[in-house]
This record gives structure tokens, C-alpha cells and sequence, in this order.
């Protein structure tokens, strides 16, 4: 087997018109793979939540093109490849072969989610690789759906495979495929494993049509030159946004044993074009399942960076050569063998985007040519309801409901979040269908709404995430047993920028004993909201462990929502009306959060809204000016007159950082504007209802940044005591973005 290494490419440019051709080519086999993927499958996971990943990737695994679909799967499929080399040289790698793998350690995010590679020959030459991979229903394990609450090592999740080799020259190896049929509970399964053979084969036979028509030297060409573009355009971006170091701080709770509160730190750096994230302080492995191996750290941090900056970009080898990851191993983001990790994609994982998403955006902030693209935090985290039993069509079965998908997504600098966007490393997020989930389970949805409320607050409101509730209907013995797999129930995740608050938390609930089975034989309407369920509401654990649900017994969950911008006191009135009326917002979050006063009709009382938001401002100006500690500071570097949104200008002629609101002059250019602003604390609820009430054990709060003068919010963080600070300190700060 002859191998092209890199010192071996000659690297001619090709016209543009005949790379942009070339280019959209690859991402449309991206593409087509995964339609083809999903189409084989029988998987609600895949069918209803597009919860797969697929990838063009050169012969040292170097990424190329990725699909439109789950980026975090996408971003390890190179790493898939560099241990299929590394562990299955004995084997042989030949044409025709593919290599499946699921082992967090080697490469994969969590078990769920099976990786296949395959190799693609010209001539007898490796010429590169392509990718797919998907999240299961069943790994085995303890808990049925791949999420075994109770583990507490990576062995007791199930199965994980090393790379191994599942077609041998274009031959279903059979062993291999009824070794793992042997070890999961669902047998659908076995056919999501075929789908990806396709989505594979598919891949492969698409790119050597375009050697066939093209030639071998213009897909190299064009693979080299779609990575050195990906690299040169966004160190050119990078040189434009100010030089400087953010700190953000995300939390996840519970790790299925205790309710323990693990933190990711992450510090972000820029300097000239280059990225530093250095994670630093983050907690230790978790007892628990929240862990993610560096494969998933590594994917967090790349498709946070995809989504803020590389919006025109391409998404691929390019874009990671200009970044730099700094992290300890051992910690809950970077843990050490074998520490469990089977809910890592929406435990750490997804926590670490959060962490990256707000230094971007503060960064975007910070310069007027890229702020319209900074974003608040979409929906923080997400849950992962999983129910499991024996279908009214009597196969065995395990299901995870992808309604989660639908989370909030964060605000903008210009307009309000998408409500129940979707999951944000998802590309193309889905929601099931009630209807077919019904048809294919033993559930009846008794409904599935926009939560009220739950959009973070600000001047753009943040999306709003949704609640639904279902039964047992139709079950064998009216037996179905169900866990919660979930993170940020007790703080929100989606933190709001310049002065937003944070959109929803988690929220899981069963109620016991209801008289729904009796309303549906008398023909009765059922009920379409939680208030209106009849029975005894018991709060779950976000990590509630596998339990059987009980005929009459309704289990209900509602999700995180986006992040809001802005201080919401400066919401347009009438926008508030319109939220008002259609049920975003309600009357009482209308009046004590956004400040407006509606008459009767729901139209807008000016003067008394003029009147209350006056009262709010004053409010805050009266709360107790907390000291910063743990590092908090903001500091600034520069020339000119900048700004920070709307909120701060620093006017480095002037020699004065004043409020973007009111001009008051908060402190000089070169001091600590942490020492000089009014900070005060106030209670999660503060921000909205579904804030983590249900689970406040009195460890977070929110810490408000305000105008000492007119009581403008600048920022809103949740923090807990004792835990690292946010900072910001922006060092060079010109026209350009950077100062030799």
C-alpha cells in the first residue's frame, strides 16, 4: 500500500471558479451520505434527530469536509482514523475495507455514538478517507439506551470497541457484525450499522466519479487547497478582532451519584492569528457518566469556533491549525481511563461549548465589524429522556426522545433567538414527530408546547425551549420502565451577553396517580398543560435512574432555552406586548423583568412603564455593591474610541471607560473597571421562572454588572461561591484588531 504524505503533495492553486465546483462537490457527498445513512436506518435517533456525522477526510486523516449534521461527531472521525492506522496495521487497510469504532479513548465522544471509517484507493493508492457516524439506541450496559446512570468506570457502559474491521474488502464480516447484535438490547441496531456501511459506500464511490472525470490530481489539489483557504482566511479574521484573554465559567450538576457541582474553566487568548484555550481549573473526572475523554474536548472547542467565526468558512483541517488547547488530563473534560463518559455529548461536552461560546462572543463584542455576529448562549445543555421495554408491537426496544433538539437559541446583537432552534452543534436539528413516536412506542403525548418564559430575558429576548408530558399507553402489562439522563437543572447554562439574562434551566417532574386513564375511556379531553394534570408532581433528579412507569403515572421535562442580549429594561414595550399576547412572555415576567405596564387590552401603559423601569433601575443601584474576588477583572489596552455592544465605551483619548447607556464615567483607561461598576447579587429566579428553583440548594446566583449612575446592566453571570470568575482583558485594541 503506498501512502501520499504530505511532503510528497505538490501543491498547484487551482482557478477558483473549478475549486468552488470541486469543493461544493465534496460537501454535497457530505451530504448525501447522510441522507443515504438515514435512510437505512429504522432509529428514531437518526430519523427524527439527525443525531449522525459524516466526513471527507485526506490519507493522514486530516479533515477535509464535513456534513451537515452533529459537528461533535464530525470533528472526531479524523482522530477515528489516526487509531484505525495506528491499531489495525496487522490487519491489513485495502480496498473495500471499513473500520467501526466506539471506544471514548480512542477517539469516539461516547460509546452511543459508533464511528466508521473507510479508505478510498485510486490506483493502489490511499488517497484519502471517508467517514460516518451515528448515536445508537442500545450499547448493552447496565441501562438500556446507553446511558448507565449508575456506572462508575467505562466498563460498566457497554460495549466499546477498539477499531476493528467490520468489511474486509467489500464483505460483511458477520462475526463482527453478530458480536455486537450479542451485546445491545435493540436489534435496530444492526440495521443503523448497515446504514452507515451505505453512507460509506456511497462516499467512496462519489469521489472516485470525480477522479474519473476530473483526475487524481485535482481532488488532491482541491482537498489541499480547500484546507490551506480554511487556514488563510481565518487567520485573516483573527488579525482583524482585538488581541486580549476572556475567562468564562460553566457548571455541570449532579454526576448521577451525588449532587456535586463540577466547573469548566476556560480561558480563551488571542493574539495576532491564533487561538489559545487553556481549561485550567477545570474540576477533576466526575465519579459519574458527565465525562468527556479529549476527543470530545477537542470537538467542543472546534465547533464553538466553527459557528462564531468560520460562518464563510470551511470547515476542516485549516480551521484547527490555527488553534491551541491547553488542558490537564484527569480533569471532567479531559478524563483519564476509565473514567465513565456515556453522557459526555450533553454533559461536558456541550458545557465546554458553552465556555468557548461566550469568550467568542465577548470577543466579537469588543470590535464594530463583527459584533452583529456575537451571539448569547443557545440552549446550554440538554437532557436525554430515555424510556425502554417491550413495544404494542412486541419487539424489544430502547428509545431516547429527541424533542431536547428544539432548545432555545441564544440572541443576537440585532434580533431575538429562534425559539426551539435546535441543539447548536447540530447543523440540522430535528424534532420528532408525536405522532410517529406514538405509532412506534407504547407512549400517548399528552403534550409538547413552547415553555412560557423561558427565552432568556434582554433587549433581544432569547428562544424559548419547550415542555412536553407523556404516559404509558398500550404497553404489555402496562409496563415501561424510563430514565432522565440530563445536566442544568439547578443553574441555567445559556448565559445571556451585554447585559441579557440567562434563558431556562431543566426541569424533570413525575406525577403520580392520575385520573388521565379514566378521562380517556370516558372521552374525555385530556390535559394540555402541567397545571391541569391531576396528582401528586414529585421533582426528578436530572439523573434520574431507570425506573418503571406505572400506568396513570405522566412524566413530564422541559429543556433550556437561549440566552438573552441586552438589558431588557431597553426592550421595545410593544415587542413585550406581542410576547405578551402570543404566550412567550407572561404578564408578571412582562411587568417585574422587562418593566412594562399593559392595560386590559394589552396595549402598552407608557407612562406606567416609564415609570416602572425608572423604579427597576433604582432597585438595583440600592442592592448591596458586592466585592469581586477570584480573579475578576476587566482591563483594557488601546487607542481610538471603542466599545463593547452597547454597554461600555472606552475612549482611550479621553482616558475614560464610561457607560454606553448615560456617558457616566466609570474609571479611567488603565484601572479595573471590576473595582469601579456596581455589582450586586440576586436570586436565579431573578431572570425568570424554570431557573433552577426546583433543585436551589443555595449554591448560585446571578451577579449583575451595572451603571452606578443609571442602573443599565453592562453584564449577567451565574456564578457560584467560591468558583473562578469571568474576566476580560483586551490588550490590543486599535483599528485593526492588533498592534505589532
Amino acid at each position: 500500500m503506498k501512502e501520499t504524505k504530505m511532503s510528497e503533495v505538490t501543491r498547484p492553486k487551482m482557478d477558483p471558479v473549478t475549486f468552488e465546483v470541486l469543493n461544493h462537490r465534496l460537501l454535497s457527498i457530505t451530504e448525501e451520505m447522510g441522507i443515504q445513512y438515514m435512510r437505512c436506518s429504522g432509529s428514531n435517533v437518526l430519523i427524527t434527530g439527525n443525531d449522525a456525522a459524516t466526513a471527507i477526510m485526506k490519507p493522514d486523516g486530516a479533515l477535509v469536509t464535513v456534513g451537515p449534521y452533529i459537528v461533535t461527531q464530525g470533528n472526531v472521525l479524523p482522530l477515528i482514523v489516526l487509531s484505525t492506522k495506528e491499531h489495525c496495521v496487522d490487519l491489513g487497510i485495502n480496498d473495500g475495507d471499513i473500520f467501526i469504532c466506539n471506544d471514548p479513548y480512542l477517539g469516539a465522544i461516547h460509546q452511543p455514538d459508533f464511528a466508521t471509517v473507510s479508505p478510498i484507493f485510486w490506483e493502489n493508492e490511499l488517497i484519502g478517507w471517508v467517514g460516518a457516524s451515528g448515536h445508537q439506541l442500545d450499547t448493552g450496559g447496565m441501562d438500556p439506551g446507553g446511558f448507565s446512570i449508575k456506572a462508575t468506570d467505562v466498563h460498566q457502559e457497554g460495549l466499546r470497541m477498539p477499531p476493528v474491521k467490520l468489511v474486509d474488502r467489500g464483505e460483511i464480516r458477520d462475526d463482527i457484525l453478530k458480536w455486537i447484535l450479542n451485546q445491545v438490547r435493540d436489534p435496530l441496531v444492526g440495521l443503523d450499522v448497515k446504514g452507515q456501511i451505505a453512507a460509506l459506500n456511497t462516499g467512496r464511490q462519489r469521489i472516485l466519479e470525480i477522479i474519473d472525470t476530473w483526475g487524481i490530481e485535482k481532488i488532491k489539489t482541491v482537498m489541499n487547497q480547500s484546507i490551506d483557504f480554511a487556514r488563510d482566511k481565518l487567520k485573516d479574521r483573527l488579525f482583524e478582532l482585538p488581541d486580549g484573554e476572556w475567562r468564562e465559567v460553566q457548571y455541570i450538576d449532579h454526576d448521577g451519584h451525588e449532587s456535586k457541582i463540577y466547573q469548566v474553566v476556560c480561558k480563551m487568548t488571542k493574539k495576532a492569528k491564533e487561538l489559545t484555550f487553556d481549561f485550567e481549573g477545570t474540576s477533576p473526572n466526575a465519579k459519574g457518566l458527565i465525562n468527556s475523554t479529549y476527543a470530545g474536548l477537542q470537538a467542543a472547542v472546534l465547533s464553538s469556533i466553527y459557528i462564531n467565526l468560520c460562518w464563510d468558512i470551511p470547515w476542516n483541517q485549516g480551521v484547527r491549525d490555527c488553534v491551541k488547547i491547553r488542558t490537564e488530563k484527569g480533569t471532567v473534560n479531559n478524563c483519564s481511563y476509565p473514567a465513565p463518559c456515556a453522557m459526555a455529548t450533553i454533559s461536558a461536552v456541550i458545557v465546554t461549548i458553552d465556555a468557548t461560546w461566550r469568550c467568542l462572543s465577548q470577543m466579537l463584542l469588543a470590535t464594530e465589524t463583527y459584533r452583529k455576529n456575537a451571539m448569547a448562549v443557545w440552549s446550554g445543555t440538554s437532557m436525554a429522556p430515555i424510556f425502554a421495554g417491550t413495544s404494542q408491537h412486541g419487539f424489544p426496544f430502547a428509545a431516547t426522545e429527541m424533542s431536547h433538539f428544539g432548545g432555545g437559541g441564544g440572541a443576537r446583537t440585532f434580533a431575538d433567538g429562534v425559539d426551539t432552534a435546535g441543539i447548536v452543534f447540530n447543523t440540522t436539528p430535528n424534532m420528532p414527530n408525536i405522532e410517529d413516536q406514538e405509532a412506534e412506542y407504547p407512549v400517548l403525548y399528552l403534550f409538547r408546547k413552547h415553555l412560557i418564559d423561558s427565552g432568556g430575558p434582554g433587549k433581544f429576548r432569547g428562544g424559548r425551549s419547550a415542555e412536553l408530558a407523556y404516559m404509558v399507553y398500550n404497553a404489555p402489562e402496562n409496563q415501561l420502565e424510563g430514565l432522565f439522563a440530563g445536566t442544568g437543572a439547578e443553574m441555567p447554562n445559556a448565559i445571556g451577553i451585554n447585559g441579557g439574562m440567562p434563558g431556562a434551566a431543566i426541569r424533570v417532574a413525575q406525577i403520580l396517580g392520575t385520573d388521565i386513564g379514566d378521562k380517556l375511556k370516558k372521552g374525555e379531553m385530556i390535559p394540555s398543560s402541567l397545571h391541569e394534570i391531576n396528582g401528586k408532581m414529585e421533582i426528578l433528579c436530572n439523573k434520574h435512574i431507570r425506573s418503571r412507569i406505572k400506568l396513570n403515572d405522566v412524566w413530564y421535562h422541559s429543556w433550556q432555552a437561549g440566552g438573552g442580549y441586552g438589558d431588557p429594561l431597553l426592550r421595545e414595550p410593544k415587542n413585550v406586548a406581542e410576547d405578551v399576547a402570543r404566550g412567550a412572555v407572561s404578564i408578571d415576567c412582562g411587568r417585574e423583568i422587562y418593566g412594562v405596564i399593559l392595560n386590559t387590552a394589552d396595549q402598552v401603559n407608557f407612562k406606567a412603564t416609564n415609570k416602572k423601569r425608572k423604579e427597576i433601575r433604582m432597585d438595583r443601584l440600592k442592592m448591596t455593591n458586592v466585592k469581586s474576588s477570584n480573579g475578576a477583572c476587566y482591563s483594557f489596552k488601546g487607542t481610538g474610541r471603542q466599545s463593547i455592544g452597547e454597554a461600555l465605551v472606552i475612549d482611550f483619548v479621553e482616558d475614560s471607560i464610561s457607560c454606553g447607556y448615560c456617558g457616566h464615567s466609570h474609571c479611567a483607561t488603565n484601572a479595573d473597571l471590576m473595582q469601579h461598576i456596581h455589582k450586586f447579587y440576586s436570586p436565579l429566579i431573578s431572570s425568570g421562572p424554570v431557573r433552577g428553583e426546583d433543585y436551589d440548594l443555595g449554591r448560585f446566583s446571578l451577579m449583575m454588572l451595572c451603571c452606578s449612575n443609571c442602573g443599565g446592566l453592562t453584564d449577567v453571570q451565574v456564578v457560584l461561591e467560591g468558583a473562578p470568575r469571568v474576566f476580560s482583558h483586551i490588550r490590543n485594541w486599535n483599528s485593526n484588531g492588533y498592534s505589532e
